[in-house]
């Protein structure tokens, strides 16, 4: 993703059409970090179960909303720019990860 946007974005994409099989591939790949959540939601008591699933569920869809709304407005002029911004996010995920892995904070 930082290599495309510093060489100047990725090649012409053309539309693609998700087949059942990729979209699967997505949704057990969603269900399994949905799964995490689950279990450290278990412990809670149904009231706080509740509160927690209506506001994961309403920050995801309000976060959602304004992203596609965002992504349609800046999308085409920023492109490169947002995949180096989003490769460089992604590897500081990784380093944050890997470092708190090693250090086991």
């Amino acid at each position: 993703m930082l290599f495309d946007g510093i060489r100047g974005g990725a090649p012409e994409q053309k539309e693609v059409i998700l087949k059942p099989g990729a979209l699967l591939v997505q949704g057990i790949a969603t269900s399994i970090d949905a799964l995490s959540v689950g279990f450290t939601i278990a412990d809670y008591g149904v009231l706080q179960a509740l509160s927690a699933c209506l506001i994961i569920g309403a920050v995801t869809f309000i976060l959602c909303f304004f992203g596609l709304r965002i992504g349609q407005h800046f999308g085409t002029r920023f492109a490169g720019k947002a995949s180096i911004l989003g490769g460089l996010i992604l590897i500081g995920i990784g380093l944050e990860i890997f470092i708190t892995g090693l250090t086991g904070h």
